[in-house]
């Protein structure tokens, strides 16, 4: 198939060099007028009014539906609106002339892009959900991932982080339904699989639309790649109009929704004395941190402020130009990102380009090439989680600076985050390429049959990423009882690099036919594609510098350096198919089937067979409905069935193959025989192979089962609702044996298809849209629940029935119960003995009281149970609204979660965690005798009473994470045009956004969204954004 590919694609190079000639008239005629629909006589904005056989002459409406053109006094003028019918006009020597459009049926019912095609939405037969560029555009967000938060059903999404460059959302379609792999779905862009990355750093003003399939129905069609939904981005590209010159620009102030809340100096030393049940802080110095007489040595210090801004700003432009004549189509666009941080040294910033080309060979062909590319830099003085780590540990009663602004040692247990972070000093650098291309020439085939063509698609892309990290010691001191400053050691200077490549290649050869005989609408597609990706990697490293000013790696010493390099290669190979037949439009069925073969499997079980079939009767067609139609606009029922692949083993790869694993290591004298694979000879310990992942030659596909069955249905020509209940049944999902070979085996067990996983649940979707006079407004809304159930796991043998983690959802949490405190020693007397602590802990009221799961009356590891949902939402919804009059809009959106929980621990909300700070909260929510109904302990030094791990929870630190957020605000104005047209300019809107401005939670120190059981993110982000639109 790659020579037939190659060989299509020279001839499509061939012909994207004829020239297309384009030619031009001069009026002599200056044409006015405006442009009003027949529905409701209001304006119509961005009306095509061109001259008839010259395309590029011509202009669009503005704002209040005028136009004016420069024509020849008998020219024709062509009128075309998305929506109406094309209306020609003759001038015949007027000057000004009024325009009223038809409503055309026909090209009102919206299309979708769905997989390898478009459908008419009204006969879809799967569950598709669609966003538009204007709603996407309202998010004002600078990762694309975002602009899904609250805005579609079906799509469950987490944003963690608000950090530059990875501020991305963890996206979810309907849930999570296996345990093993990637849970996050395809992306899809303009035809041609790309990765999450790729979508998240697009620009959001080049994005037509974003479909989501979340069905067997609808995702099928992508076999291995569709198992956990697909997400369809079509970029947006030219009309046969005036080149129309278009620039928004967004300038915003972010700062964190939330950071957590730690102790002063005095609060932390003298409830610091309680905590250890002992005076480490006088009385005298307690008073000394409490007046702040001398902050140099009893400082107050907010590690905070010391290191970060109060706000951080962001700004984003776009320019782009598009248009084209009845031959040739064009969108070119440039966009610019720059993130700032919270902290001075760091940045992203990003580039992006794009222009999609379509041109009319003939009136039978059709080639369009897209070419886009990013360029991607950051910077970063160090971890924006190791930064925060530190942040939180730091105490109040460490100096940060002294009064002349040197940097002091905190102590011997505490870092100078804040000198560590200074401009000049460290630093890490970052740098990635990424350029796309795609060219595809499309031949109908009405000679051979009416509604036959074949298609050819060949997709490139290549990305290259740098990385460098220099790492060097700050000068931080100490100071002398004599008032002189001892400069603290210092180690030598790091240097760290890094070299990627990715390259993919994709082709594929597709055949169409669509045909109408009377009611029978028949369209078929087959399908052939290849698919091949390389990734290369390297990295050195070497940490002995002699110059702290020299940052280049032959600088440093050649014998102190770590090296490392690999190389690997994919491919895979598919062929597809589907049929869609309805009959007037009102039954409906589609069939999809796709045969996958991947390089992870036994050529015996290489290949994979995924169908689907749906089905969708509109009821509104029917002649008995005739007597509704006046209040039902439109009913459809619709269901759907199949089957799709999954071929991620994870970190296995070849899981067929028997692996052998090298160590090396130790030396003769700790020799001990296969203790590590290594062979002692006399004094040298010599590497030496061990058996790795044992084969399975039969190890295969997961397989996911899908049905879906919903009901569309438009009430009043105002009212739509949408609601789809779907399951799922996971099967032969990858995992190792652990339930029956016990763990004296040998070596690493091999991968099986044991694990089973059933999902299941309901996504709906309302909106309600009303125009009175210069009022337009709408509400809708959009929820989505999912709940998914492990059903078979092969646990280790010997698990607990309260510790299995069959019949319970993956990622729940796991670990002791609890009741409250003790109120009483007599309370304590008459419950279950506490061991938690160990079998000599002697309980004392004010502790928290675990609960005895399996009631032999004393409570310790047996006790550990199942504590409920993880930190994936079930329940995710949305409320959004939108009004515009005259030449004001406002539009909002409320977007929640429900059914998820958080669990924190250390830093974030333990005391004086690794003689670490405070929590506030602990002040005045701890148990004492005059504050009983504290949510709590005691403040006291004891593991009984202090945080778990993520393994092993306590639930007194599992919180709600469930929260409703005011996510999107935004209010703006489009200048009359009156005031523009001098400059010919058609439009010019400016606005005022803020983004998640207001968080509605209980969860305490951390934004709710943060998945970081010890909030070491870098935090959420809340934005006021200032923006504009100009179309020239």
């Amino acid at each position: 198939m790659n020579y037939v590919m190659k060989r299509i694609f020279l001839l499509i190079t061939l012909l994207s060099l004829i020239a297309q000639g384009i030619s031009a008239q001069n009026g002599n005629v200056s044409v006015t007028g405006r442009v009003t629909s027949a529905i409701d006589s209001e304006p119509l904005i961005g009306v095509t009014v061109s001259v008839k056989g010259n395309s590029t002459q011509g202009t669009v409406t503005d704002i209040d539906g005028k136009f004016k053109l420069s024509v020849a006094s008998d020219a024709v003028l062509s009128v075309s609106y998305i929506g109406y019918k094309t209306k020609e006009v003759s001038v015949n020597g007027h000057t000004n002339i009024d325009i009223v459009l038809n409503e055309d049926s026909e090209l009102l019912e919206e299309v979708v892009v769905v997989g390898y095609g478009t459908q008419k939405k009204a006969n879809l037969t799967g569950a598709v959900t669609s966003m538009k560029n204007d709603d996407l555009l309202k998010a004002k967000a600078a990762n694309s991932t975002n602009v899904l938060i609250g805005r579609m059903p079906g799509i469950i999404a987490k944003q963690a982080s608000g950090e530059p460059g990875a501020d991305y959302s963890s996206i979810y379609i309907r849930g999570i339904a296996t345990f093993r792999g990637d849970t996050s779905p395809a992306y899809i862009i303009d035809g041609v699989e790309r990765s999450s990355s790729d979508f998240a750093r697009m620009d959001p003003n080049d994005i037509e639309s974003i479909n989501v399939l979340k069905d067997a129905a609808s995702a099928a069609i992508f076999g291995m790649r569709g198992a956990n939904g697909v997400i369809v981005i079509t970029t947006k590209r030219g009309a046969q109009a005036k080149p129309t010159i278009k620039y928004s620009g967004n300038l915003s102030l972010t700062s964190p929704t939330k950071l957590p809340k730690y102790a002063n100096s005095y609060d932390y030393a003298r409830l610091y004395n309680q905590f250890m049940g002992q005076e480490i802080y006088s009385a005298e110095e307690i008073e000394k941190f409490r007046d702040g007489s001398d902050r140099e040595s009893y400082p107050n210090t907010n590690w905070y402020d010391e290191m970060l801004s109060s706000y951080a700003v962001e700004q984003q432009h776009n320019v782009s130009v598009s248009g084209g004549s009845d031959k040739m189509r064009y969108y070119v666009s440039g966009g610019f990102l720059n993130q700032g941080g919270l902290w001075d040294d760091i940045n992203y910033k990003r580039y992006n380009l794009r222009s999609n080309i379509d041109s009319d060979i003939t009136s039978t062909t059709h080639l369009k090439v897209d070419l886009s590319g990013r360029v991607e830099k950051s910077l970063n003085s160090g971890s924006a989680s190791g930064i925060f780590a530190a942040l939180m540990r730091n105490t109040p009663v460490l100096l940060c600076r002294y009064d002349d602004g040197r940097f002091a040692v905190p102590d011997a247990t505490h870092t100078n985050v804040v000198a560590y972070n200074q401009p000049g000093g460290s630093y890490g650098k970052s740098k990635t390429f990424v350029g796309d291309a795609v060219v595809e020439l499309e031949q109908k085939l009405n000679v051979i049959t009416q509604g036959l063509s074949i298609k050819g698609t060949m997709a490139y892309s290549y990305q290259n990423g740098s990385s460098k990290n220099w790492t060097v010691s700050p000068y931080i001191y100490s100071k002398q009882a004599d008032g002189s400053y001892l400069l603290a050691p210092r180690t030598s200077p790091s240097l760290g690099l890094g070299k990627s490549n990715i390259e993919n290649q994709e082709y594929q050869l597709q055949l169409n036919y669509d045909r109408s005989f009377g009611n029978h609408n028949i369209s078929a597609m087959a399908m052939a594609l290849e698919k091949k990706s390389r990734y290369e990697n390297s990295s050195m490293q070497r940490v002995s510098f002699d110059s702290e000013v020299l940052d280049q790696m032959d600088a440093g010493n050649s014998t102190d350096q770590t090296l490392s390099a690999y190389d690997t290669k994919t491919a895979r190979i598919s062929y597809l198919g589907r049929l869609n037949y309805n009959f007037a439009n009102r039954y409906l069925a589609e069939f999809n089937i796709r045969r996958d073969a991947s390089e992870n499997f036994a050529p015996s079980h290489r290949w994979g067979t995924f169908m689907s079939g749906s089905l969708g009767w509109v009821i509104s067609e029917e002649k008995f409905f005739e007597p509704l139609r006046q209040t039902i606009d439109f009913l459809k029922i619709r269901a759907s069935y199949g089957t799709l692949g999954n071929d991620n083993t994870g970190s296995v790869a070849y899981p067929y193959y028997s692996r052998y694993e090298l160590y090396s290591g130790g030396t003769a004298s700790n020799y001990l025989p296969n203790n590590r694979g290594d062979y002692a000879f006399g004094s040298n310990v010599t590497k030496g192979l061990v058996p790795g992942a044992v084969a399975n030659e039969l190890a295969t596909w997961e397989r996911a089962t899908k049905f879906n069955i919903a009901l569309d249905i438009d009430l009043w020509n105002s009212l739509s609702f949408s609601i789809d209940y779907f399951t799922e049944n996971r099967s032969h999902i990858l995992l190792q044996r652990y339930d029956e070979v016990p763990g004296s085996f040998g070596a690493t067990l091999p991968l099986e298809n044991l694990g089973k996983v059933k999902n299941k649940g309901v996504d709906m979707s309302l909106t309600y849209h009303k125009r009175m006079g210069d009022f337009d407004w709408s509400i809708g809304g959009n929820f989505t629940y999912a709940h998914n159930e492990i059903v078979e796991m092969a646990e280790a043998a010997g698990t607990s029935e309260y510790m299995r983690k069959t019949g319970r959802p993956i990622n729940g949490y796991y670990g002791y119960k609890t009741d409250g405190l003790f109120q009483s020693q007599e309370e304590i007397d008459n419950y279950a003995k506490q061991e938690v602590a160990g079998s000599n802990y002697v309980t004392q009221p004010g502790d928290i009281k675990y609960v005895d799961v399996n009631g032999d009356n004393v409570v310790n590891s047996d006790d550990m149970t199942y504590l409920g949902n993880g930190n994936v939402p079930e329940i995710v919804y949305g409320i959004n609204g939108a009004l515009k009059w005259k030449n004001v809009d406002f539009s909002f959106l409320l977007q929640g979660a429900g059914r998820v929980q958080v669990y924190l621990n250390g830093s974030i909300i333990q005391p004086y965690f690794n003689q670490g700070n405070l929590p506030q909260l602990w002040i005045t929510d701890s148990w004492s005798e005059t504050n009983r109904n504290a949510r709590y302990p005691r403040l006291a030094n004891t593991t009984h009473n202090l945080p778990a791990t993520d393994v092993s929870c306590v639930e007194t630190y599992l919180y709600d994470a469930s929260y409703l957020r005011l996510k999107n605000i935004e209010i703006g104005y489009n200048l009359p045009q009156k005031w523009l047209s001098t400059l010919n300019i058609t439009g010019l809107r400016v606005y005022v956004n803020a983004t998640n401005l207001l968080t509605f939670t209980s969860v305490p120190q951390i934004d709710p969204e943060n998945i970081h059981s010890q909030g070491w993110s870098y935090p959420q982000m809340k934005a006021f954004n200032f923006g504009l639109t100009l179309q020239f």
